[in-house]
C-alpha cells in the first residue's frame, strides 16, 4: 500500500494512460464481445445510483422499487405472469443461482446441458458440488434431443436449454426438450444474449422457436442487459416463474433491514439497476427492435463479405453472432492472433472450430469492410 497519496490530477493522468492501452467499444474493432457502449441514459442513471446497494434493500426503497419495475417488465417479454427475481452481477451469477435453487429443491445433483453451454455451469457445478452430464451437439449446433433424453434421468436436478449460445448464437429446441423433462426437475434457460434479441426478431417476422416462460415447464431464465440490453456493466437478470423457489437459497442476515437474501452477491453495485430501468425505459420495445434490426443488417452485410472471399459459414446466423469456417490449414487461433496484431478483436469458436465475429451496435458496415480488407491480407500470407 502506497504511504502518502497523491494530488487528484496525477491519480487521473495514470488512470488515463492506463485507459489508452485498453480497446475502446467506440473504435468499432472490438467483435469478439457480448457487450458494448451503454445508453448516454444508462450512464448517467448509473453514476446518480451509485451508492444503492440493494443487499440492504430497506435502505433503499426506491431502488427496490425500479427493480421490481424491470423484473416485471423483462417477465412479461418472456410471456411469464408474476414473475420474480433480481437484478445480480451477470450471467454466471444468475446460472449459479438456478443450479443452487434446483439442487436444494430437489436434492439431486446431476446438471445436464448441451456442450454449447455457457462455461459458468462448469464453474457451478463445481462450487456447488454438482455433477455435470453434457450433451453432444446435432448437425445444427443445438443439443442433441435424443441424447439429452439418455441423460436425463432420476437423479437429474436442472436441465439446461441455451436461448442464444455464446458461440454462434443459436436457440435450441427448448419446447421439444421440455417434453421429456421430469415433472420434479428444474428447467433453467440461458437466454442471456438471446432475451434482448429473439423477442425482437419476432416482432420483426422472423417466427423463431419458442424458449421462454410460454413453455410451462420453464422454471428460470438468465437474461443479460448488459448485452444487447444496452445497460452498463455488470447488470444480469435472473428470472424465476415460482417466488417460492428462490426461497430454498435464503440466508438470514438479521443485522440487515431485510431478514433474509435470495441472491448470491451480498452486497450488490445497485447502480446497475438504474442503468438498466433508464436503458429499457428510454428504449421501449420499438427502441430495442431498431437496434437488433441494424445490428442483423450488418451481420448479414459481413456474411455477404465472407461469402465474396470465398468463406464457408457455418450456419446461417439467427442472431447477430457469426461463424465462419476458414480454408483449410488457416488455424483460427493463428489468425485471430494476426489479427489482433492489427488491433482487430475477433475471437473463436470450438464447437465447430470456426472465426466468430460478434456484431453489437458499436460495429458498422465500414468496420465489417476493413476488417475484411485485412483478413483478406492474413489469410494470403
Amino acid at each position: 500500500m502506497w504511504e502518502r497519496g497523491i494530488e487528484e490530477e496525477k491519480v487521473l493522468a495514470e488512470l488515463e494512460v492506463a485507459s489508452s492501452h485498453d480497446l475502446q467499444f467506440s473504435d468499432g474493432r472490438i467483435m469478439g464481445s457480448m457487450c458494448t457502449l451503454p445508453r448516454p441514459v444508462s450512464l448517467k442513471a448509473h453514476m446518480d445510483f451509485i451508492e444503492s446497494n440493494l443487499g440492504n434493500a430497506g435502505l433503499y426503497p426506491g431502488t427496490k422499487a425500479l427493480e421490481t419495475e424491470i423484473i416485471e417488465q423483462l417477465g412479461q417479454l418472456m410471456n411469464g405472469r408474476n414473475i420474480s427475481g433480481h437484478i445480480v452481477n451477470g450471467g454466471t451469477e444468475s446460472n449459479i443461482m438456478a443450479l443452487w435453487i434446483a439442487r436444494n429443491m430437489t436434492g439431486k445433483k446431476e446438471v445436464v446441458f448441451p456442450k454449447s453451454a455457457h462455461f459458468s455451469f462448469m464453474k457451478a457445478c463445481d462450487l456447488l458440488a454438482m455433477t455435470p452430464i453434457e450433451v453432444p451437439l446435432d448437425e445444427n449446433f443445438t443439443i442433441d434431443l435424443d441424447k439429452a433424453r439418455w441423460a436425463i434421468s432420476d437423479k437429474t436436478a436442472i436441465v439446461i436449454g441455451m436461448a442464444g449460445t455464446t458461440e454462434l448464437g443459436l436457440i435450441d429446441p427448448i419446447r421439444e426438450l421440455a417434453d421429456f423433462i421430469p415433472s420434479n426437475t428444474f428447467f433453467h434457460i440461458d437466454a442471456a444474449f438471446g432475451g434482448f434479441v429473439i423477442p425482437f426478431l419476432n416482432d420483426m417476422g422472423h417466427s423463431l422457436p419458442d424458449f421462454d416462460f410460454s413453455i410451462p415447464e420453464v422454471s428460470s431464465m438468465t437474461i443479460d442487459p448488459h448485452k444487447m440490453g444496452m445497460s452498463t456493466m455488470p447488470s444480469g437478470a435472473f428470472l424465476v416463474r415460482h417466488p417460492e423457489h428462490a426461497e430454498k437459497i435464503a440466508t438470514r442476515a438479521p443485522y440487515l433491514t431485510l431478514l433474509n437474501q435470495t441472491t448470491l452477491s451480498g452486497t450488490r453495485c445497485s447502480a446497475a439497476v438504474a442503468s438498466t430501468y433508464a436503458a429499457m425505459r428510454s428504449l421501449g420495445r420499438s427502441g430495442y427492435r431498431q437496434i437488433v434490426r441494424d445490428c442483423m443488417e450488418v451481420t448479414h452485410h459481413a456474411t455477404a463479405r465472407a461469402v465474396e472471399m470465398g468463406l464457408e459459414l457455418v450456419t446461417e446466423p439467427v442472431m447477430n453472432v457469426l461463424g465462419i469456417y476458414l480454408p483449410e490449414g488457416k488455424e483460427p487461433a493463428a489468425v485471430q492472433a494476426t489479427l489482433k496484431k492489427k488491433n482487430w478483436m475477433v475471437s473463436v469458436a470450438e464447437n465447430p472450430k470456426c472465426l466468430r465475429l460478434v456484431i453489437m451496435p458499436h460495429v458498422k458496415k465500414e468496420n465489417i469492410d476493413s476488417l475484411f480488407i485485412d483478413l483478406g491480407d492474413v489469410l494470403a500470407q
